[in-house]
């Protein structure tokens, strides 16, 4: 952490480098330039979070083993999520084991 010292410091080789005239100028820029910086960050974190959340909302292909269980069973896979196939092998078996 900077502290009032340091800062004190800055300023005064600033104001030594760069002259009374020109130090408000640049001052501006940099000013400037740190909101362009802190806008990019927010886009970026923004479309980071969106592709995030759309990766976790995409639906699950099905596994391998539930497609040969699907395929055991003769239900359709084409398709399908892994959720739709499960919910699909459910019905079935419970169809299965109510007929018995």
């Amino acid at each position: 952490m900077v502290g009032f010292d340091e800062i004190i410091f800055i300023a005064i080789v600033a104001l030594l480098l760069f002259g009374p005239d020109k130090l408000p100028q640049y001052i501006r820029e940099l000013g400037r330039y740190y909101a362009e910086f802190k806008k990019a960050q927010r886009d970026l974190e923004a479309e980071f979070n969106k592709s995030v959340n759309a990766s976790l909302d995409a639906p699950k292909p099905p596994s391998t083993t539930v497609m040969e269980i699907a395929r055991k069973m003769n239900i359709p896979a084409e398709g399908k999520t892994e959720d739709q196939l499960l919910k699909e092998i459910d019905a079935a078996v419970s169809a299965e084991t109510g007929k018995v």
